[in-house]
């Protein structure tokens, strides 16, 4: 920088302002009522704004005064506090790190500008132009381009820099557009795919025109963020046809296209591969290596215990007990379940990993695991929580809610205590008639259909039979659909299923 510059940015920031800022861990604070404060959300001493109220200020009241200006200070400390994060610690990437220092420093330059100390945002503005051009953040070099053309736009003795700055500002906003569109179009198709989660010719169509429109805009856009949607909607493209075959030919070319990329986002990396889990389980290939390369491929491109990490766990655990792999299902799920990080999993992530402690302990009720290997690690099985404390699957009635529902009758079957149990006939019925009597849902319908056959068997042998062996002529005529689905609804196929039962019944 400049003398000039460091000047003007000494007569911005003055002693005074320095003087006033509140952050956390300042010298003088270290037993303030701030930092007490502080200190008791980390450990969740408190359980709300009322019960934190009560203990500072003997009033349990969430409005109360002083701890509204107690909270609104604490708020201010943290938000100033987080422009000094340390990203030099091993979970920030080269990546993260310049994405941080890029931002921070953005803001920095932003608020001088505002204060016309001129010489020291351009300064800024340069130095923050060879990080933003470097790992294509194309949206920030946008706007670092555009104070740069503003900042020279008025300058006689320097016009070469503003026809420098104008060109890269133009050739920027053309790509941040071809950016904006890609994910406007997958976003559109993700929400529109996961509620018509059915082969959908709509859904095809669309996705095929975003395709090929985006395909001509790919030579001048040319950004990784633009090609990771362009893959996306191409196996959107795939999924909506249920062609699996094309689904992992494209996450293959995204994987060699977009790895090798020098700003290479592993995040994003990692969303196309994982999706690979869904056609080889819509094939049925197992037991060839293909998910044992691609679960190591994925490990290398997450941080572990962040939330993708969890998601890969949840995924291949899954994959492996659709391959019979009950074993190594059962290793993965406890890896991923005893990890320091599993507790802080929130939403459905956590409902899902929930809803398989219950269908591992259901294994050990099959004989396929051992109950004190599984109860070892997940405690004793216990109905009422595997079902009761799911929240928000059980929203989701013709998707993960439906293995939610069957649990309790899956268990009840195979340990003979179906007609002893507080199951309601007439209520499962409803549920299937509303929510399981249509195309996408007829396996789940027919499997319903089954087990409730089977705890008729006793009373009607024959006509148990008859109803069974028109159920399952259904059953065998529907594939498993696992790629018309968000997540795997059929945790353990239900032809698995079925000969479990049938084992555990006849002995």
């Amino acid at each position: 920088m400049e003398f000039d510059a460091l000047r003007d940015l000494v007569h911005v920031i003055s002693r005074n302002k320095v003087k006033q800022i509140e952050v956390l861990g300042n010298p003088g604070q270290e037993n303030s009522r701030i930092e007490a404060f502080y200190d008791g959300i980390a450990k969740d001493v408190y359980s709300s704004d009322e019960a934190a109220a009560k203990f500072f200020f003997g009033v349990a009241d969430a409005k109360d005064p002083n701890y509204k200006k107690m909270r609104n200070r604490l708020v201010r400390q943290l938000i100033n506090t987080s422009f000094f994060v340390d990203v030099n610690l091993p979970m920030f990437s080269d990546r993260a790190k310049a994405y941080y220092n890029c931002y921070r420093d953005f803001a920095a330059a932003s608020i001088l500008v505002l204060r016309h100390a001129d010489k020291a945002s351009v300064y800024i503005l340069q130095q923050l132009l060879e990080q933003t051009i470097k790992y294509e953040f194309t949206e920030l070099t946008a706007d670092v381009t555009r104070l740069l053309r503003q900042q020279f736009s008025r300058s006689q003795v320097d016009q070469s820099n503003h026809d420098y700055y104008s060109k890269l500002h133009r050739e920027y906003e053309e790509k941040r557009r071809g950016e904006i569109l890609a994910w406007d179009y997958f976003e559109e198709l993700a929400n529109y795919y996961t509620v018509r989660r059915s082969p959908n010719e709509e859904v095809h169509l669309k996705a095929t025109t975003y395709f090929d429109e985006l395909l001509g805009l790919a030579p001048r856009v040319d950004t990784f963020a633009f090609y990771v949607n362009l893959y996306r909607i191409g196996m959107i493209k795939h999924l909506s046809q249920n062609d699996c075959e094309r689904l992992l030919e494209i996450c293959d070319e995204a994987v060699a296209n977009l790895q090798h990329r020098k700003n290479m986002a592993r995040g994003a990396i990692f969303s196309i591969a994982v999706q690979k889990f869904i056609g080889l389980m819509q094939l049925r290939r197992f037991n060839n290596g293909e998910a044992e390369k691609t679960f190591d491929f994925c490990l290398k491109n997450i941080e572990v215990g962040d939330f993708n990490w969890f998601r890969l766990y949840e995924v291949y655990a899954i994959y492996c007990l659709q391959a019979r792999q009950y074993e190594t299902a059962w290793e993965i799920f406890s890896t991923g379940y005893q990890h320091p990080r599993f507790n802080m999993l929130t939403g459905p992530i956590r409902d899902n990993w929930q809803l398989l402690e219950g269908y591992f302990h259901l294994l050990t009720v099959f004989n396929k695991l051992k109950s004190s290997a599984v109860s070892s690690v997940i405690g004793e099985f216990k109905l009422s929580r595997s079902v009761n404390e799911v929240e928000v699957l059980t929203k989701d009635k013709e998707g993960m809610n439906i293995p939610l529902v069957f649990l309790p009758i899956l268990y009840h079957l195979a340990q003979g205590t179906f007609n002893e149990s507080n199951i309601s006939v007439e209520a499962v019925e409803k549920y299937r008639k509303r929510y399981l009597d249509n195309p996408l849902n007829r396996r789940s319908a027919c499997f319903l259909n089954l087990m409730l056959a089977l705890s008729r068997k006793s009373f009607d042998p024959k006509s148990a039979e008859r109803k069974i062996e028109k159920e399952l002529a259904i059953l065998r005529k529907e594939v498993l659909q696992v790629s018309r689905q968000t997540s795997a609804i059929e945790i353990i196929p239900y032809e698995d299923l079925w000969e479990m039962l049938l084992e555990v019944n006849a002995k």
